[in-house]
């Protein structure tokens, strides 16, 4: 899944639910939304796409310590790419407000994200963006580093009224790194099979037949966070 140029910054305010599903529940569900939704044209023809987000915390572990506490305002930053051989990388700074999830997010150059990685914040005045301004005084006020790497895999569904995607994210694994472009990391996994963890989000509201397929499956809803379970598994 690439980016765009004209991807540069976007802001999206979201509602944004999270379970954990056995894989009888993941076919029970994907041959339903097979049915009322449209495949994310990204998958291809593997019928999913490969994402891999680089997390960034400060010294005092900030951001892992709110999501933990269960603090109702929080934030996570990282860096994304699809592919090993991205040459733009996505600086994402997901901000939580109770149940909504507003994403911040502006396209750099694979050299710009190593220079971040080796924690040169400078390269971000070049990016005429807010939240360029924002991560660069988050960053070096807090003295954050590179933490771990996540990769899964994900499955997706789109229905554009009210933006909606859902997601099967299968295969996540982390590892203790910042080696964000390599192909050759040794990632262990978070995730058990056949334990997938399934995404809901949408704008406003949620379509009703969306939402009674979703129920149909007899689902609890699951405060997950890859990150913090990366960072409780790898210490």
């Amino acid at each position: 899944m690439g980016t765009t140029s004209n991807d540069s910054l976007f802001n999206v305010y979201r509602s944004e639910w999270k379970f954990y599903i056995n894989k009888a529940e993941y076919y029970y569900l994907r041959d339903i939304l097979k049915n009322i939704m449209t495949l994310d044209p990204n998958m291809g023809e593997r019928g999913e796409y490969y994402i891999r987000s680089l997390y960034f915390d400060s010294a005092d572990n900030i951001d892992y310590t709110t999501k933990v506490m269960g603090l109702e305002r929080r934030k996570k930053i990282r860096l994304r790419i699809y592919g090993c051989d991205d040459r733009k990388v996505k600086l994402e700074v997901k901000n939580r407000y109770n149940s909504y999830m507003l994403k911040e997010s502006l396209v750099i150059t694979k050299e710009d994200a190593q220079e971040i990685i080796k924690g040169n914040f400078d390269v971000l005045m070049k990016y005429d963006k807010p939240v360029a301004m924002k991560v660069k005084n988050i960053m070096e006020t807090g003295y954050y580093t590179p933490k771990v790497i996540v990769d899964y895999e994900r499955e997706a569904f789109i229905y554009p009224e009210h933006n909606v995607r859902v997601t099967f994210d299968k295969n996540v694994r982390a590892i203790t790194s910042d080696e964000l472009f390599s192909d050759e990391l040794g990632a262990v996994p978070l995730v058990r099979d056949p334990v997938t963890i399934l995404e809901v989000k949408y704008d406003q509201m949620l379509p009703e037949y969306i939402r009674d397929a979703i129920s149909s499956a007899g689902l609890l809803k699951s405060s997950i966070s890859k990150y913090c379970m990366a960072r409780e598994m790898l210490g």
